[in-house]
Order: C-alpha cells, then structure tokens, then sequence
C-alpha cells in the first residue's frame, strides 16, 4: 500500500528531522584543534584570583554615592557638605565629600586611605559657617564630578589600548612561574655570592696596603679585614630582608584598604588584573622567614671567624 500524501509528508519531515540530529551529533563530537598558544595558556595558565578573607588586615570603608539635601559637615576636612558625597556604611558611619573639599584635594581619597573604624565625630575639625559656602561647595562639586569623569575616561582608553591585559600578563606570569624554594635558593646564591665578592675586594685592597709596610703580616691582616667585611655584609643583609618583612606585614594590613582604593578612586580592580596584595605579602613573609634563619646562620660563622681572626692578627 503506497503511504497517503499526509503520511509521505511526516515521513519525510522524521527523516529530514533525524538527519539533522545526526550531523549535530558528529558537529559535537567533532573537537576543534586549538593553536598551540591556547593549549600552553590553557593547560599552564593558573587558576583566576579570588578574594579571600584576611584577619590580620584593616577593615577598608564601605563607601556608598549619598545626595545631601541639606548642609552637613564633612568628616574629613570639616567644611560644609550638600550635594553629592559619599558616606560609609559599616561601622564608622563617617561622610565626606565627592571629591575636593574646604582645603582638601580629594576628600574621598582621604576617607579611602583610612580604616573603618568606630570613631567619635570629628566636631573639633568642623569649620564655622560662613555665607557662601554651600554654593562654593556645590561647584567644587562639579569640579569633581569632571575629574572623575576624566579619569574613568583615561582607565577605559588604557584597557582599549591593551596596557592593562600586558600588566595582567605579567601578574598572571609571575604567579605562574613563583616557587617559594627555587626563591629562596637564588636568594642563598645571591647572598654567598655577594659575600664572597666583598671578602675578595676587601682581601685585595688590605693586602695592597699592608703588604709595603707589614710584608708577610700582611696576608693575616688582608684575612682580618675580609673576615670582617663579611660579617658586617650579612648584618646589613639581614637588616635589609628584616625591612623586606616589615613592609610585608604593613602590606598584609593595608591591603584591603589599598584594594579599595583603587577601586574608588583610580576605577581598577586588581583582581581583575590576577594581583592580590594578600598573596604577594604571605609569599613575602615565607620566604624572608627562611632567608632570616639563613642570613642569621652565616652571620654567625662570619663572626666566629672573624673572632678567630682578630686573635691570630
């Protein structure tokens, strides 16, 4: 029996129907090749950076945009505050504002760069009225407004141009390729090295000196003083990794505030950059501890030598 009009109709729209489904089915189960750029960025490339809650540092201010429809004070700088301005949500509850203010650049950056904490009002910094001000103020903020505008505008036409992905490279790079013990070996290499060059220069030039008066003395003296550059190297070697590790923990407890920062004020986020002041400070910190004990431990045999050579001079 030949198949009715209506039915050669669905049969043909079934076959037609599973003939698609069967080239999307090989579509899928075709893998496209990808160069060899995108397999080393995607098998190498770590994973994006992601906030993490930092105990140790300083709380940054939750700032939100608030129109001021009647004079205020400013928390800041103490002139009168009305129009557009910004006050903080969390615990300290201070206002400020939106940009320059009486006396002050930029009220806001000011706010930014402080931490969030509960405060008594800053009464004795408020400024007596004085007719005129609130229209002063209104026009500075204009001003303020344009400014960030300008320097949105600046941001967007350097993320256009690509500078800002070359930064994220690099960070991207540098958190790719940072190994803690490949650090501190080049950082112990460094250091003997630098030791050694400063024991040999000071060597030659006692030696050059007290050879013509002392003859063979000499060789014993050109060994004090080597023994002795040496140690006072190490000391200022370990006074420098003992600095490294104090801007380390300032950085640990401004690094949410420095976040914020520059978020508010310059329109970048750094973790949109793969840049996290947290895990650069930790990575700091583990890495100066160990070359502090190994700094102290070469410091220690420079100075016993050192003593063992005073009493042979």
């Amino acid at each position: 029996r030949h198949p009715r009009r209506g039915e050669r109709h669905l049969t043909g729209g079934g076959g037609r129907q599973r003939a698609m489904a069967e080239v999307l089915h090989m579509a899928a189960m075709t893998e496209v090749p990808k160069s060899s750029s995108q397999r080393a960025c995607s098998s190498t490339s770590p994973p994006p950076v992601e906030r993490r809650e930092n105990p140790h540092a300083l709380r940054s201010h939750d700032l939100k945009e608030k129109v001021f429809f009647g004079p205020t004070w400013c928390d800041n700088c103490g002139g009168v505050l009305i129009g557009d301005g910004w006050q903080c949500m969390g615990p300290c509850g201070r206002k400020c504002h939106r940009g320059l203010g009486m006396e002050a650049e930029n009220c806001h950056a000011d706010l930014c760069c402080t931490p969030c904490e509960k405060c008594v009002a800053l009464t004795a910094k408020m400024s007596p009225y004085q007719f005129g001000d609130v229209s002063k103020q209104l026009m500075r903020n204009l001003k303020s407004r344009v400014k960030e505008q300008i320097v949105e505008e600046a941001v967007q036409e350097q993320k256009k141009f690509g500078r800002l992905d070359k930064i994220k490279e690099v960070a991207v790079g540098v958190r790719k390729n940072w190994d803690d013990k490949v650090v501190i070996w080049w950082l112990f290499v460094l250091q003997v090295g630098l030791v050694l060059l400063a024991q040999l220069v000071s060597h030659t030039l006692v030696l050059m000196v007290a050879w013509p008066m002392h003859g063979a003395r000499g060789w014993r003296l050109a060994a004090y003083g080597a023994s002795e550059s040496a140690a006072v190297f190490i000391f200022v070697e370990a006074a420098l990794i003992l600095l490294a590790r104090l801007l380390a923990r300032q950085l640990l407890r401004y690094s949410d505030i420095i976040h914020a920062f520059m978020l508010e004020i310059m329109h970048i986020e750094l973790l949109e950059l793969d840049i996290d002041l947290l895990l650069a400070a930790e990575a700091v910190l583990r890495v100066t501890e160990c070359s502090l004990w190994v700094t102290c431990a070469l410091w220690v045999a420079s100075l016993a030598n050192w003593i063992a050579e005073m009493r042979l001079a």
